[in-house]
C-alpha cells in the first residue's frame, strides 16, 4: 500500500530547493522531515486557503515545513503527527515558566466559568497593577493592553500628548513592533543592502510595504552606543516627544555590561533635557530581573512597556507603566469631556479581560516567587549547551556558535560566510547595529534553516532561524537531548557538505 503523496506547495518546493542547492544528501534529510511530519504538512496546505500564510499564523522567519502543535508541557511540545519535541524556541523568550506551567493553570481554571468577557473592572486588574509597582521601581501606574508592540504605541502617544512635540528618537538596528514606530530603520544592514547613510545623519526607512512614508518625518534615527547619539538628543531635544530605546538589542546579548551603560548614558541626558525616555522592555522585561532594567540597570525609565512573557499560558496582554503625570494622562471619569482631544485615547475592548490579567497575574507572582533560584537553573542548562555547541564546533572545525543571553534572545549563529565589507566605513564596521546586521548573509541563513530541519529528526524544535531560548521547566534529561541533537546535527550537517 502507498502512501498519498505529501502535500507541499510550489512556493514551499522553491524554497526547498534554494536550501539544498542541489546536494542530494541534503535533500534526503529535508524528504525524512517531510515525511516525519506529514499531517502537519496538511494542516497547513488547509490554512492557505482559509487563514492568513503571514506573520499573524506561522512564527517569524517561519520554518518552509512548518511545525502544526497539538499539546505542549513544560519544556516539551507534541506535533498532529505524533512525534515529541524538546522545544528551543519557547514563543520568543515568552515562556519562562514553561509551557503550561501548573501554577499558572490552576489560577486561569478557577477563574473559567465565573469571570465576565471583556470590557469589565475586575479584582486581578488591580492587583496586576499592584504587583507591576512592586517589582518595577519607578511604576507608578499601568495601563493593559494586548501586545507589546501596543505597548509602544501607547508610550509613544503619552510621551507626544504631554510634550506636545511629535518627533520620536529611536536607534537604528532596534524592532519596536510591527506598527510605524516599530518598523522604522530596523535592519540598517540585510542581505547585502547597505545602511541609510552616515551614522550623524540616518535616513528613516521604512522596513515593509504598506507603510505611510510621511511617518518618516517623525523619527530621529540615532547609531547605537556611540557618543553621537547623546549629542544628536540635545541638538534636538526641542522637537522630541521622546526616546524609545530597546535596553538590550539583539546585538547587544553578548555585551550586557555594554548595554547597561549605553542605557545609564541615555537615561542621564533624557532626565537632563527633560525629555520622556521609554524603554521598551518587551524582552528584558521580567527577565533580565524581575524588575527588568529599573533593577538589573539601575535606570528607571519615564515609561516601561511590557509584553511577551507577561502573557501566562500564551493570553494576549501586555502592560505601559511608569510615572504617574505621563499615564494618568488616559485616566477618565466617564464623563463628556473625557473624550476631547484634550485626554489620550488608550482603549481596546478586550485589553485587560479577565482571562488575560489573571494569567498575567500568576506567571509575576510565580517568577516573584521563584527569583533568583528560577534563573540560575535557565542560566546553568543555557551554560551547559553553550559549553557543547563550542566543544563540537572546536572538533569538527565548523563556524558555529551559540550567542545572546540565557535568558533574553539567544541564537544559534552559523557563520559560513564572512561579513561582505565592500562598502563598509570604518565607523560602520565599528557600529554594534551595522556590524551585526551584515552577518546575516544568504549562506549563513540558508546553513541557519537547514540546521533547524536536521534538529527536527533529532526531536528539537528550533524556530526557522534557530535560537536556544529555555525555561524553568527544562530537565537535565531536555538539556542533554539538546546537546545530543545539535551534535548529531551538525555532524551530519558538516558529512553530508551543507556548510559549503
Amino acid at each position: 500500500m502507498t502512501s498519498a503523496p505529501l502535500v507541499v506547495t510550489g512556493e514551499q518546493r522553491r524554497a526547498l530547493a534554494t536550501l539544498c542547492a542541489g546536494n542530494r544528501s541534503v535533500m534526503g534529510v529535508v524528504q525524512q522531515v517531510a515525511v516525519r511530519q506529514r499531517t502537519s504538512l496538511e494542516w497547513h496546505a488547509r490554512s492557505l486557503e482559509s487563514a492568513s500564510a503571514g506573520r499573524s499564523q506561522l512564527p517569524y522567519f517561519s520554518p518552509v515545513l512548518p511545525l502544526c502543535v497539538a499539546r505542549a508541557q513544560g519544556g516539551r511540545i507534541a506535533c498532529v503527527d505524533g512525534h515529541d519535541y524538546v522545544d528551543v524556541h519557547m514563543g520568543y523568550t515568552a515562556g519562562i515558566l514553561g509551557h503550561n506551567p501548573p501554577q499558572v493553570v490552576a489560577g486561569v481554571a478557577a477563574a473559567l466559568g465565573s469571570t465576565p468577557g471583556a470590557g469589565y473592572f475586575v479584582p486581578a486588574q488591580v492587583e496586576l497593577a499592584e504587583l507591576v509597582q512592586q517589582l518595577v521601581p519607578g511604576a507608578e501606574r499601568a495601563a493593559f493592553l494586548h501586545a507589546g508592540a501596543d505597548a509602544v504605541l501607547a508610550a509613544v502617544r503619552l510621551c507626544r500628548a504631554r510634550t506636545r512635540r511629535s518627533v520620536i528618537a529611536k536607534f537604528e538596528g532596534c524592532y519596536h513592533g510591527w506598527h510605524e514606530p516599530g518598523l522604522v530603520n530596523t535592519a540598517p544592514t540585510w542581505a547585502g543592502r547597505m545602511a541609510q547613510g552616515p551614522l550623524h545623519a540616518i535616513a528613516p526607512e521604512l522596513a515593509t510595504a504598506g507603510m505611510n512614508r510621511l511617518h518618516g518625518d517623525e523619527f530621529l534615527i540615532l547609531p547605537y552606543g556611540d557618543p553621537l547619539a547623546l549629542q544628536l538628543i540635545r541638538d534636538h531635544a526641542h522637537e522630541l516627544a521622546g526616546v524609545l530605546l530597546d535596553p538590550v538589542p539583539r546585538f547587544m546579548m553578548n555585551d550586557l555590561d555594554g548595554a547597561a551603560q549605553f542605557a545609564r548614558q541615555v537615561r542621564a541626558v533624557t532626565q537632563e533635557l527633560e525629555v520622556p525616555l521609554i524603554a521598551d522592555e518587551v524582552v528584558t522585561g521580567f527577565r533580565l530581573a524581575p524588575g527588568g532594567i529599573a533593577q538589573a540597570f539601575g535606570v528607571e525609565a519615564d515609561l516601561h512597556c511590557f509584553g511577551k512573557i507577561t502573557g501566562g499560558l500564551g493570553l494576549p496582554i501586555s502592560l505601559v507603566a511608569g510615572r504617574a503625570e505621563l499615564m494618568t494622562q488616559a485616566s477618565t471619569a466617564g464623563l463628556l469631556d473625557d473624550y476631547v482631544s484634550s485626554r489620550v485615547w488608550i482603549s481596546t475592548t478586550t485589553a485587560g479581560n479577565a482571562l488575560s490579567v489573571t494569567a498575567a497575574l500568576h506567571q509575576l507572582r510565580a517568577i516573584q516567587a521563584g527569583g533568583e533560584t528560577l534563573f540560575c537553573a535557565i542560566d546553568a542548562h543555557h551554560q551547559r549547551i553553550r559549553a557543547a555547541v563550542n566543544a563540537v564546533a572546536t572538533d569538527l572545525g565548523l563556524p558555529v556558535t551559540v550567542d545572546g543571553h540565557p535568558r533574553l534572545y539567544s541564537m544559534l549563529s552559523v557563520n559560513v560566510d564572512p561579513p561582505d565589507p565592500t562598502g563598509l566605513s570604518a565607523a560602520d564596521a565599528a557600529n554594534p547595529a551595522r556590524a551585526y546586521f551584515r552577518r546575516f548573509t544568504l549562506g549563513n541563513v540558508r546553513a541557519a534553516r537547514l540546521l533547524t530541519l536536521y534538529l527536527r529528526l533529532q526531536g528539537v524544535y528550533a524556530e526557522g532561524l534557530p535560537t536556544v531560548d529555555l525555561s524553568a521547566a527544562h530537565s537535565t534529561a531536555d538539556t542533554d537531548q539538546i546537546i545530543h541533537g545539535l551534535r548529531e546535527s551538525l555532524t551530519s550537517m558538516q558529512a553530508h557538505g551543507a556548510f559549503a
